[in-house]
């Protein structure tokens, strides 16, 4: 199914007439998509997808995916994606794949001149995690509304939203967490209602407004139980955590709360895939929206402290677009960035902070 996905954007491409060749194929299991523009200047933009859920969201997401293939090709850029082997919170294998279709690409249509690598959410923690373990390789790195922070942090974030809520709004029985059934948005919508003030307070706590509260606790106990169930254990655990910050609740809530041990194995995937370490090479230029429900934009925080501690910070630079939503850049403000990358990496001019 993904090789027809892959196709239809080919097709659409095609009629834009940017690119004159495609090069559509299979490595290691996982589908591949290469564009080259008549125009091509020997450069190639590697590209991480994010996080898909099940197959029929690959379409959708596949599907809106041509014109911002376009930003590059119509620059005179090869675009390149690996749609993975599987699916999921699958980091490592975003790196793997990715990694093996830069392989193919230089083989079979030689070094290009420069390499830059790019891709959104779960995708901007792979360019991030890639440009740090292939430095030779890369000119440059644009991660667009990722974690950049610990991903195990993203998990016990995700672990510790689902067990307050449980206790405080649901019936604190587990469910959510270890449940083979999902607790439906509707639900979720209909226990907050039902106090509105305590749903003020945990929204603030989190940092997300009470209206995309049923949206990010639906993706995150789905996220945590695929995740669970093909690593054969939680990745993450609450034994030690001490929850504060939900008023006169916090008594009761640390001695009644769900706890959950982490499961070894499980904890250590997502350790090694991936913790940053700041230690970069080539510029990377960071872009993010003011309010992400999803992912919060102070993760940066991290990585701008890790690149400090590791004497890189002159090659980092992190951006915000003002808009609402998970990833909700326009076609221009994505490309004004990456406009940016090129002329950093080819001019030395690093990208001015942005404030408004």
């Amino acid at each position: 199914m993904k090789k027809l996905f892959i196709t239809g954007i080919c097709l659409m491409l095609a009629i834009s007439g940017f690119t004159q060749k495609f090069d559509m194929g299979e490595i290691n299991g996982a589908s591949y998509l290469i564009c080259i523009p008549d125009n091509w200047n020997q450069g190639l933009i590697m590209y991480a997808h994010g996080y898909v859920e099940i197959e029929e969201e690959i379409e959708a997401y596949e599907a809106e995916l041509n014109e911002f293939i376009e930003i590059f090709t119509s620059r005179g850029f090869a675009f390149a994606e690996s749609s993975y082997k599987r699916q999921g919170p699958v980091i490592k294998d975003g790196i793997e794949d990715t990694e093996a279709l830069r392989s193919y690409f230089e083989i079979k249509y030689g070094d290009p001149e420069l390499c830059i690598i790019t891709g959104h959410s779960m995708g901007g923690i792979i360019s991030l995690a890639s440009i740090e373990r292939y430095p030779y390789e890369y000119d440059g790195a644009m991660p667009l509304c990722g974690w950049l922070a610990p991903v195990h942090s993203m998990m016990k974030h995700v672990l510790d939203v689902l067990v307050t809520y449980d206790y405080l709004f649901g019936e604190n029985n587990g469910e959510i967490v270890t449940g083979e059934k999902q607790i439906e948005p509707e639900t979720i919508s209909k226990q907050l209602e039902q106090s509105p003030a305590l749903a003020t307070l945990f929204s603030e706590h989190f940092r997300v407004r009470v209206s995309d509260l049923p949206e990010v606790i639906d993706f995150g106990q789905n996220m945590l139980k695929e995740s669970t169930a093909w690593l054969g254990g939680l990745p993450v655990g609450n034994t030690e955590t001490i929850y504060d910050g939900f008023g006169n609740k916090d008594y009761n809530l640390n001695q009644k709360v769900k706890r959950y041990a982490a499961d070894p194995e499980a904890a250590a995937y997502f350790i090694q895939y991936n913790t940053p370490t700041g230690r970069i090479s080539d510029p990377v230029l960071a872009l993010h929206t003011t309010y992400d429900e999803l992912i919060p934009a102070e993760t940066y925080k991290y990585y701008e402290a890790a690149t400090q501690i590791q004497g890189t910070g002159h090659l980092y630079r992190q951006q915000y677009v003002v808009s609402d939503g998970h990833c909700n850049f326009t076609l221009e403000e994505t490309s004004q960035a990456f406009d940016q990358l090129l002329s950093w990496i080819r001019e030395g001019r690093r990208p001015e902070p942005v404030y408004k």
